[in-house]
């Protein structure tokens, strides 16, 4: 809903119109659905280590792709430009192309906050909301929404081992030159949360859980034993941070997981 939030708004805008994004997957194939959906062309620079299986739907969804080193943006100044975001800028200025970032854009973010919308309207009596956090685009949209419509529902961030998002929403800045959190949820890998969202989760968000890459594996397989859902692992890291706290001990009955993610490359089950 978030990509074709924006490609609506550009069109009432009137301003240009062809897409490009960077995206390790899901961001992607959002993108390239929604360009199709209204004729417009769609280019995505991905990281050479994105699972196949989301690379094969990026195609098949009508993206045409531009492979590139995992990084998000470049530590050398002298060197070629081959990173997520470098790459992403050289194909919309060679072509002209407007950039759709896969979690800092206010469109898409807004888009994603139509999660909460449903999630209240389907279940008013909900209690918590539990989703997974990589760029911040999904968590700025739902904890703004969340706040405005219903401040007494409790929402928890979850996070994989390393991102340190409690650390960087109170000091602004993290201690490391990578960009890239070594975790099986190989679609919240990034580290940093975006500039749009910063300020929005540094208001609004007061409930973040981390969980390991252990614990996000025993999510996973409860959720596909007993749930019989095919999610990837960043859709079970809600579910880890779940389990980690337990509703009980913080008083909450109705809890709504957001499983976000269902491309499972079958060559590498964790």
């Amino acid at each position: 809903m978030g990509n074709l939030e924006n490609i609506n708004e550009r069109i009432v805008l009137g301003v240009k119109l062809f897409r490009v994004t960077h995206s390790s997957g899901n961001h992607g194939q959002g993108l390239a659905w929604a360009a199709s959906e209204v004729g417009l062309p769609c280019y995505v620079a991905v990281p050479r280590n994105a699972p196949p299986s989301k690379v094969e739907a990026m195609v098949e969804y009508g993206a045409k792709l531009e492979l590139c080193d995992p990084t998000v943006k470049s530590r050398f100044v002298n060197r070629a430009s081959c990173f997520r975001e470098d790459t992403c800028a050289r194909i919309a200025e060679q072509l002209n192309f407007y950039v759709v970032e896969p979690f800092d854009d206010p469109s898409v973010m807004c888009g994603q906050g139509t999660l909460a919308a449903e999630i209240i309207e389907q279940s008013p009596n909900v209690d918590a909301i539990f989703l997974a956090v990589g760029g911040g685009g999904m968590a700025s949209g739902v904890v703004a929404y969340v706040t405005e419509i219903r401040p007494d529902i409790k929402v928890f961030l979850v996070e994989p081992h390393g991102k340190d998002l409690a650390t960087y929403l109170q000091k602004g800045e993290l201690t490391t030159e990578r960009d890239v959190v070594d975790t099986i949820a190989d679609g919240i890998r990034v580290l940093k949360i975006g500039e749009n969202c910063y300020p929005i989760l540094k208001t609004l968000a007061n409930n973040v859980i981390t969980v390991t890459d252990y614990e996000i594996r025993a999510a996973l397989k409860l959720i596909w034993t007993r749930t019989k859902q095919r999610v990837e692992p960043s859709a079970a890291v809600p579910l880890a941070g779940l389990l980690k706290v337990s509703p009980s001990n913080l008083g909450l009955k109705k809890v709504v997981l957001i499983l976000c993610g269902g491309n499972v490359d079958l060559d590498f089950i964790p």
